[in-house]
């Protein structure tokens, strides 16, 4: 079958199947029918495989299952097969870890067209030396990536962070120029080749109130960030900044811009979950291949009893079936 005529290949993980992962893939899928598009890949533990073949029946998805052998012995509990809704464990733990690690060399073999994942707690990568601080930061070490970042996207609003999970105490020597400069050339990348934007207007907020206010607030706005601006700038790409944080996110909903690029977690994420907290995905820039996932975590105090909200993995299906079908379009034309 010929590039141009085959259906786009989704893989997908269910997160930790202790969580409300399973039940927002299920709805999501029901609701998009995005199985009856596209090639959807479910990547899952082999002992619980029919577990989920059950719960996802009668969908007419392909399954990956995932042999556990190699982790045999790592936390010293037997297999299982069910998950037991709201308690995560070690071996559940264990299980989502393998399905990503799968996912992941999939999507390497470039056996993927896209990629959706599944919420997980931080957990599963605690047998790992050193340890990812996350699915972005693993996925980006497995597939290679040069450059990579977090895009938190809405409707009317798409942020990004250029530090992510450290304490704010430590952002401003965190911070440096050069993570400013390649997180801004992720998230151009992602908007000109998954989101369609052909010439993409960043902003990049200041990290200090008032974007420093000319250095009485802090230097951090004249020593890091606009040398970041001028070096983008002067790659071509249409940015602006240091920019006050506290009306950039309304000019960029105002349709000023694509994307802000934020000094820290809380300075993307809580004008994004305002605007956007049931229907933002997030959108791993920089990949080879498209990774998008569901902007809520497992959420274990609500599993198991359907009443969790699809919302924002039906945006994430829809969003991962779209630049599927770029991808195969882009190489049709090559």
């Amino acid at each position: 079958m010929t590039q141009a005529a085959r259906r786009p290949r989704i893989g997908l993980t269910l997160g930790d199947a202790a969580g409300i992962g399973p039940e927002v893939a299920v709805k999501a899928l029901h609701l998009t029918q995005m199985a009856e598009h596209c090639e959807v890949q479910v990547f899952v533990a082999a002992e619980i495989l029919r577990w989920a073949q059950n719960l996802l029946a009668p969908l007419p998805v392909r399954w990956r299952a995932c042999d556990l052998t190699e982790f045999e012995g790592m936390h010293g509990q037997p297999p299982t097969s069910q998950p037991t809704a709201g308690q995560t464990s070690p071996r559940s733990r264990l299980q989502a870890f393998a399905a990503l690690q799968a996912l992941a060399l999939a999507a390497a073999a470039t056996e993927l067209d896209a990629m959706v994942t599944g919420p997980v707690p931080k957990g599963i990568f605690d047998h790992l030396r050193p340890r990812p601080p996350g699915q972005t930061e693993y996925l980006a070490q497995i597939l290679h990536a040069q450059r990579f970042a977090m895009m938190l996207a809405g409707p009317r609003l798409r942020v990004v962070p250029v530090t992510t999970h450290i304490a704010l105490r430590d952002v401003a020597h965190v911070l440096t120029t050069q993570a400013i400069v390649d997180c801004a050339l992720a998230a151009h990348h992602g908007l000109t080749h998954w989101l369609g934007i052909a010439a993409p207007r960043l902003a990049v907020c200041g990290l200090n109130p008032h974007a420093g206010e000319e250095g009485t607030l802090g230097d951090e706005e004249a020593r890091l960030i606009a040398p970041a601006v001028e070096q983008l700038q002067a790659l071509g790409i249409a940015v602006v900044g240091p920019v006050v944080a506290d009306t950039v996110f309304w000019q960029a909903m105002q349709g000023h811009f694509d994307a802000v690029l934020c000094m820290y977690h809380d300075q993307a994420l809580a004008p994004l979950k305002t605007v956007h907290f049931a229907d933002a995905v997030n959108l791993t820039c920089g990949l080879p291949v498209a990774r998008v996932s569901p902007d809520h975590g497992t959420a274990y105090a609500i599993a198991g009893q359907g009443i969790a909200d699809p919302t924002s993995m039906v945006a994430a299906l829809r969003l991962a079936q779209e630049i599927g079908l770029q991808q195969l379009v882009g190489r049709a034309l090559a």
